[in-house]
């Protein structure tokens, strides 16, 4: 198998990228399916194939920068596994913008038909968007951008339906062939410890969640999300596969996702679905209100029960649910949204949960739901401008990504995006994390850094810290 050859360049998204080559061994099978279904499918289709038994999309994560993965979405609980390897096309959203300033593009990039043996496989887009468009661009983020969507070159799906491939046009065949032929990585790799190299500020941290309270309490706004930040670091290489098997293992019911940079890649498994469309159906969900796990079943449902009958959380939740139905009311029919919220149990914390749904109205897709909801109460406050503002003031640091949309769309405008919570971004031996919690009147300081510090271990263990 040779690489390196380069193939006539492919204009996309108002740039031009090259696609390398890869020529494929002869009777390699794989190959030989997608050449033999380019000639009865339309000029410049993708070619959708079925994968060889056995072989699982998500050991391509195992390393997933060495196997050329630059985003990848998974529900482990679901069996479903997106992932993108290598840059077919690209929409990038201008500093500033919104998620709906993408929309044409995107839906440009994947107007190809699509032959081959899974022809209702439809390709789709990977990517995200920065929390704060406008916000200054900061370290780690500087690669990142405003939010993009990448077509990748090969984007593989595992779900209940099918474990296949589709080929973006242009593509060589022989690039799915040494993708699934390469030897498989081991996620479970020994790796140096990660040691703290520059902690959460505490003591900033419990004088804003008192300022923002007294501030709540004097009604200048409903609510105020405060995030912070710690980086961590190893004398090696973080090994990034390590920490996605662990997520999968120990968070199946969340949204695991990758999203690389260059040599940086933003990764984690949030619990949060912002919005998600199928078939005509909008599905939405409504999380605030937290509190930890007990360490017998007993207390767990004592826990449990005090954060149902909790007023401060109940407050805080029904404020993210009455502002997703506000937001959703002009772009949908047959909205449905329970009164009472119900719990949902994490591997290390538990949060009041309402899931949302309706009927969308004709001619909206994926990211005008995204645009729409984005962001919500649960992740900025309330009312959303002056919480933006206050954000501004006491994080000291660029969110980023983090606590933005991130997620998948197709061709008709159908996809799921979810919340980028319990995140990390991840250069080399460093790791950046993020948490962060809703203050209300009548939260306690002491109580919210106890529950941020919380919020951090998901994805601090991941990595071996």
């Amino acid at each position: 198998m040779t690489t390196g050859i380069i193939s006539p360049v492919i204009a996309c998204a108002g740039a031009l990228r090259t696609v390398t080559s890869v020529t494929a061994q002869p009777g390699s099978e794989l190959a030989s399916r997608i050449v033999e279904a380019r000639p009865s499918a339309a000029a410049g289709a993708f070619v959708s194939v079925t994968l060889p038994p056995g072989f699982d999309p998500r050991s391509l994560l195992d390393d997933p920068q060495g196997n050329g993965v630059v985003a990848s979405y998974e529900r482990p609980v679901r069996g479903l596994a997106l992932v993108g390897v290598g840059v077919a096309g690209r929409v990038e959203v201008p500093p500033g913008a919104h998620p709906t300033r993408a929309k044409e593009e995107a839906r440009a990039l994947l107007a190809g038909p699509v032959g081959g043996d899974v022809p209702l496989l439809a390709p789709r887009l990977l990517g995200g968007f920065r929390f704060n468009p406008a916000a200054a661009v900061r370290d780690p983020w500087r690669d990142f951008g405003a939010g993009w969507l990448v077509l990748p070159r090969l984007l593989f799906v595992l779900s209940g339906e099918s474990n296949a491939v589709v080929v973006a046009p242009g593509v060589d065949p022989g690039l799915a062939e040494a993708a699934v032929d390469r030897p498989a990585a081991s996620a479970a790799t020994a790796s140096a410890p990660l040691r703290v190299e520059r902690a959460m500020d505490r003591e900033a941290w419990l004088m804003s969640v008192a300022v923002i309270a007294s501030e709540v309490r004097a009604g200048k706004y409903e609510k105020a999300v405060l995030a912070s930040t710690q980086q961590l670091a190893s004398d090696e290489p973080i090994a990034i596969g390590r920490a996605l098997a662990r997520l999968r293992a120990g968070y199946p019911d969340c949204h695991v996702f990758t999203m690389t940079e260059g040599d940086t890649t933003f990764l984690g498994a949030s619990p949060e679905l912002l919005v998600s469309l199928l078939d005509g159906r909008v599905r939405a969900l409504g999380l605030a209100g937290s509190a930890r796990r007990g360490d017998t079943p007993e207390e767990d449902v004592r826990i449990g029960d005090a954060l149902l009958t909790s007023s401060k959380d109940r407050i805080e939740h029904e404020a993210v649910v009455r502002a997703i139905r506000e937001r959703l009311g002009p772009l949908t029919e047959d909205l449905v949204a329970p009164n009472q919220p119900e719990l949902r149990r994490l591997k290390n914390i538990q949060h009041l949960s309402t899931e949302i749904s309706a009927r969308v109205r004709p001619g909206t897709g994926i990211l005008d739901l995204v645009q729409r909801l984005h962001p919500t109460p649960a992740v900025c406050g309330w009312p959303a401008d002056r919480a933006r503002a206050v954000i501004e003031e006491h994080e000291a640091f660029d969110r980023g990504w983090y606590a933005g949309p991130i997620g998948w769309m197709d061709a008709a405008g159908d996809g799921e995006f979810a919340v980028a919570l319990r995140s990390a971004v991840v250069s080399a031996s460093r790791a950046w994390l993020f948490a962060g919690n809703g203050i209300m009147g009548d939260s306690v300081p002491a109580s919210e850094l106890a529950e941020v510090q919380l919020k951090f271990r998901p994805l601090a263990e991941a990595l071996g810290a």
